[in-house]
């Protein structure tokens, strides 16, 4: 028959007055069952072990397994282990992993002419702003005479600036413009400047005496170049520079 506790059964419990609802309801179980194994004479439980965190409230207790109480642990939760008192040990934490700082990239400087080109182009023809419109590997359809034609695409164009607001009107209204380019054999020739529009790409193209610039300065498939705009006496002129 289930004995109901009675007042005296608490003469000994000594009143933290940190506790809470919950140390209570744990202090009430433990008095039952002191008295229910008393009565039975059974071993006594061992004594619960309450810990309060920083907030107060939650607490951490142990049962002996005959008492049929056990505290569910949550998986989720981070792992525990008890000392032989049943008291919370730390938690072995694992160092956090630092994350990989980006290494520091120093800015790339502007590819510069190659000084003979600089002489020439600077010193010599009175050459100024230059700007380095593209560099672009050659690509079979670059070398094919069929075509006779530079391609420099839109989505590789460094700068638009080379052109001016006149020079980009005319070609806008499809209007071609005649050049000088100096070729890598530092070579200098006319040539025909053009835009087109393939669908919803655009790109600037060299043409008309294109061929024989292939020819003499032997280029072929995957040669890296760069084209250079500069001007002379306001007009605009370009250097091709092989890599």
């Amino acid at each position: 028959m289930m004995e109901l506790l009675s007042r005296d059964d608490f003469k000994d419990t000594k009143i933290d007055p940190n506790w809470g609802p919950f140390d209570y309801l744990l202090h009430v179980v433990h008095v039952d069952q002191q008295k229910f194994q008393k009565s039975h004479n059974a071993p006594l439980p061992p004594q619960i072990r309450c810990k309060q965190d920083h907030t107060g409230f939650k607490l951490r207790f142990k049962f002996n397994n005959s008492v049929g109480l056990k505290r569910k642990r949550n998986l989720k939760a981070v792992e525990e282990e008890d000392d032989g008192d049943g008291d919370r040990v730390a938690p072995k934490l694992k160092p956090k992993r630092s994350k990989k700082q980006e290494k520091s990239v120093c800015p790339i400087p502007p590819p510069d002419l190659p000084p003979k080109f600089r002489q020439l182009i600077v010193e010599e023809m009175g050459g100024r702003g230059l700007v380095l419109v593209i560099q672009k590997t050659i690509f079979f359809s670059d070398i094919n005479p069929t075509a006779s034609r530079f391609s420099i695409p839109f989505s590789q164009v460094k700068t638009h600036d080379f052109l001016n607001e006149a020079e980009a009107k005319e070609l806008d209204d499809k209007n071609p413009m005649q050049v000088w380019l100096l070729d890598p054999s530092m070579k200098g020739t006319s040539i025909t400047l053009n835009k087109w529009v393939m669908g919803s790409s655009s790109l600037y193209v060299l043409t008309n005496t294109w061929n024989p610039i292939v020819k003499n300065n032997q280029l072929k498939k995957g040669d890296t170049v760069q084209l250079w705009s500069f001007r002379m006496n306001s007009l605009l002129c370009f250097a091709l520079i092989k890599l």
